[in-house]
């Protein structure tokens, strides 16, 4: 048995368990030890996102942009607690998102004429540090403490996410054949990819369906929401584990870190769920999901 798949039993047997126990026992402070934990996983998702830029040949922002990051996502956390309307911590995130990166951005108008050549990779590293590492995670805060069916839409969502993860796993371990289709992940199987899109629409129906709440949705629109949102969260989910593959290539390195055993760094284990929650929250508001 490798570390993956030991790896993978953990997980299923250890921490499915202790997330159904906070989400149904200690739901307090709209979730907020899962946000807790989600301020911890954004903080060290950082560091190996800025340890990963100098390997690839771009300037490490500082500890500055982790701190911002991690203050808007804390922002947030607070805007859903006072919220009257759902939709006053998404705008509040758009804003402080703009904000902080503009603070983030305004030094480099003061640097010398030394640093002139270096200024468009600086600018770059720190837009893309705050786009994957800081507003990325911050929707995830807005999934958790923001929805006012919040159970629903956490359970859906880790169902989207972690079963496309686990699908295209054992699809790919146990059928797939056809590999080397993306040179990013030379493991990846076709197998694997319809494993995992199987994975996430059997989430969609069950998250809009039998677990869904009173708001859920019937007859065929049910059925074209949960298909759509299955499919759609398919390729995000697909395509972030992809993008951070390209990343570590680019960066001449196997993992983002090692932190977690078996995986890797947190990167390589959350990386989906970043990368998937702009369309789920954009899709839960645009249908009006889990009580919006």
């Amino acid at each position: 048995m490798n570390e993956n798949t030991k790896a993978r039993l953990l997980l299923f047997f250890i921490g499915i368990p202790l997330f159904v126990l906070v989400l149904f026992f200690f739901p307090f402070g709209h979730f907020g030890l899962i946000a807790a934990v989600l301020l911890a996983i954004q903080y060290l998702s950082t560091r190996e996102l800025r340890s990963l830029l100098p390997l690839g040949g771009l300037r490490d922002p500082g500890a500055g942009i982790t701190v911002a990051g991690l203050v808007q996502s804390a922002a947030v956390y607070v805007a859903c607690i006072l919220a009257k309307h759902p939709s006053e911590p998404a705008l509040v995130l758009f804003l402080l998102s703009l904000v902080f990166l503009t603070i983030e951005l305004a030094p480099l108008g003061l640097q010398k004429r030394t640093f002139f050549p270096e200024l468009l990779k600086e600018a770059a590293s720190i837009v893309f540090v705050h786009f994957y590492t800081a507003l990325l995670p911050s929707l995830i805060m807005l999934i958790v403490a923001g929805f006012p069916e919040a159970r629903n839409a956490i359970i859906t969502f880790a169902m989207l996410t972690f079963g496309n993860d686990s699908m295209a796993w054992l699809w790919g371990k146990y059928i797939g054949r056809k590999r080397n289709i993306v040179e990013v992940s030379p493991n990846k199987s076709i197998a694997g990819f319809l494993g995992g899109t199987l994975g996430s629409m059997a989430g969609a129906f069950l998250g809009l369906g039998p677990l869904a709440g009173p708001w859920k949705p019937s007859g065929w629109n049910y059925v074209f929401l949960s298909l759509a949102l299955g499919v759609g969260m398919a390729f995000f989910v697909i395509m972030g584990d992809l993008f951070e593959s390209a990343l570590k290539r680019a960066a001449g390195t196997k993992d983002s870190g090692d932190i977690v055993p078996g995986r890797g760094g947190v990167l390589d284990s959350f990386d989906s769920l970043y990368f998937s929650a702009p369309f789920f929250v954009a899709f839960s508001f645009l249908f009006h999901l889990f009580g919006l």
